[in-house]
């Protein structure tokens, strides 16, 4: 009986960590929430890129700048102390300072790319929307944990 109980403790041990981020299974609904904030700038920034400005769909690009900023502005606070994530380094705790910085000059570049996009000049379009993109990779590369 002994055995049962511990091979069934590690299954079931084994399929919570199968499901691990699945809706409703991240380490907390806070984190839950600032992924898919992440992957909605994400696919806002890919669509910038690879569908908007190939249409000249400048509306829509307004549209992404605006949601990317609103997303940076909230950022910090979707990072409080002890809401460590798999894809998060702890370092966005240790350089708060820093981290809030980076979140404060992505909104203000999605807020420029949004201004941007109503003078429906393609190529200053491109560059802030390349900026912007800097931004996202700044951070990334300081503070994301990529499995």
């Amino acid at each position: 009986m002994r055995k049962f109980l511990i091979a069934l403790g590690t299954l079931s041990f084994l399929a919570s960590g199968a499901t691990a981020h699945e809706p409703g299974t991240y380490e907390s609904p806070i984190v839950e929430k600032r992924v898919k904030r992440f992957k909605q700038s994400g696919a806002d920034i890919q669509a910038v890129f690879k569908k908007h400005l190939a249409k000249g769909d400048y509306a829509a690009i307004e549209a992404a700048a605006l949601r990317m900023a609103a997303w940076a502005g909230e950022m910090p606070d979707a990072f409080p102390v002890g809401s460590t994530s798999v894809g998060a380094n702890n370092d966005i705790w240790n350089n708060w300072a820093d981290f809030k910085s980076k979140a404060v000059a992505q909104e203000g570049v999605a807020r420029q790319l949004k201004a941007i996009a109503g003078s429906r000049d393609r190529a200053q379009v491109l560059a802030a929307a390349k900026r912007l993109g800097g931004t996202c990779k700044a951070c990334h590369d300081s503070y994301r944990i990529k499995h």
